[in-house]
């Protein structure tokens, strides 16, 4: 038996496909995970079960895949420190949630020297 060798452009191609089919996998059951954090085992499994892909490689590819579908703009979180007399209001921009806090409950730091937008 012969072992093949294959080329960088050629391994990069694999990668490049098994991310693609992870974001896939992803992409269709991402729903059904709403509240907790097994879409990420789950995609390794199919990955591994499905395209034969090594655990080893399973697991980068499916991370790679779930970063690329991360927020782009860097910011996920938005932070409005005048919401109201005693309040600050955190959005989270990935489920589109907004939360109201006290200001006794963030650090004093915080309040005086706010980070620049």
């Amino acid at each position: 038996m012969e072992l093949v060798q294959f080329t960088a452009p050629q391994l990069n191609d694999y990668r490049t496909v098994m991310q693609s089919n992870a974001a896939a996998f992803i992409e269709r059951h991402q729903q059904e995970h709403l509240y907790d954090d097994s879409l990420f085992d789950r995609t390794v499994d199919h990955l591994v079960g499905v395209w034969d892909v090594p655990v080893f490689m399973a697991d980068r590819l499916v991370h790679l895949a779930m970063t690329e579908r991360s927020f782009k703009s860097g910011r996920w979180i938005g932070i409005d420190l005048a919401s109201g007399r005693d309040l600050s209001v955190f959005h989270d921009r990935r489920f589109n949630k907004i939360i109201q806090v006290p200001h006794r409950h963030l650090p004093h730091r915080f309040l005086a020297n706010p980070a620049p937008r």
